[in-house]
């Protein structure tokens, strides 16, 4: 296995297991080998990124989640086939999973990845950097009125600085795009809707979610996670609870 995959062993949830990645540590060789191990559709989506780093970077990414994938159902990663629902959320088609679904997803922000894998029900993963925030008030203000519900605004806007703002951004987004990935609806999907913590400072935060499940069906429950991130960043999990 690449060493650039390090567990987080900070995950107090059954049957879960997450890695974070430094995607810029890896040398050529690994690179290479990664790069191949990637179908036709995902290299093809590597080459529409502008920039050379985004490419290497979506490129490691995906090489690293099919290692890992590979390794738990001892196969090849190059022979692993996916499909992907409406908002693009990958799982794998039949011919490469087991009788038992392997749920898995992937989040990657700058120079780093992070990775999730559960036998056990549906997740998602975000991982975010500050560095991709406005510093401009007014316009992160915008993009909290996209995502913050009417409520969570108005404990935001009493946060007392700029930068505690900031922060309270960052883990409330996370929270809100790992449960919306773990669902598989697209970014923006409802986040208004849905109602987590806007604590600038608490590590480890966890809470729990409800959300409709179908006509008849009972409401499904959700487990959200902060993760330990790297300096600068923040990351959840959301974890399905059967």
């Amino acid at each position: 296995m690449f060493s650039t995959l390090v567990p987080i062993t900070d995950v107090p949830l059954t049957g879960v297991n997450v890695w974070s990645a430094h995607l810029d540590s890896l040398s050529s060789a690994e690179i290479e080998e990664l790069t191949l191990s990637l179908d036709d559709a995902e290299l093809a989506r590597a080459q529409r990124f502008h920039f050379e780093h985004d490419r290497r970077h979506y490129a490691i990414s995906h090489g690293l989640i099919r290692h890992l994938l590979g390794e738990a159902l001892n196969l090849p990663p190059r022979e692993l086939a996916f499909q992907y629902g409406p908002h693009g959320k990958p799982r794998l088609t039949p011919e490469s999973s087991t009788t038992r679904e392997l749920h898995f997803n992937l989040s990657h922000s700058t120079a780093w990845a992070m990775f999730a894998l559960s036998w056990e029900g549906e997740l998602g993963i975000d991982l975010e950097s500050a560095s991709r925030l406005s510093d401009n008030a007014t316009d992160l203000t915008a993009i909290a009125l996209r995502v913050f519900s009417n409520r969570e605004m108005a404990i935001w806007e009493t946060l007392a600085t700029p930068g505690e703002r900031k922060a309270a951004f960052l883990r409330a987004w996370t929270r809100k795009e790992a449960y919306a990935k773990a669902k598989g609806e697209g970014i923006f999907a409802n986040l208004t809707t849905i109602e987590v913590l806007l604590d600038p400072v608490a590590t480890n935060s966890s809470l729990i979610l409800t959300s409709p499940n179908g006509e008849g069906a009972s409401p499904q429950r959700w487990i959200v996670r902060d993760l330990p991130a790297p300096e600068e960043f923040a990351a959840a999990l959301a974890v399905a609870q059967n």
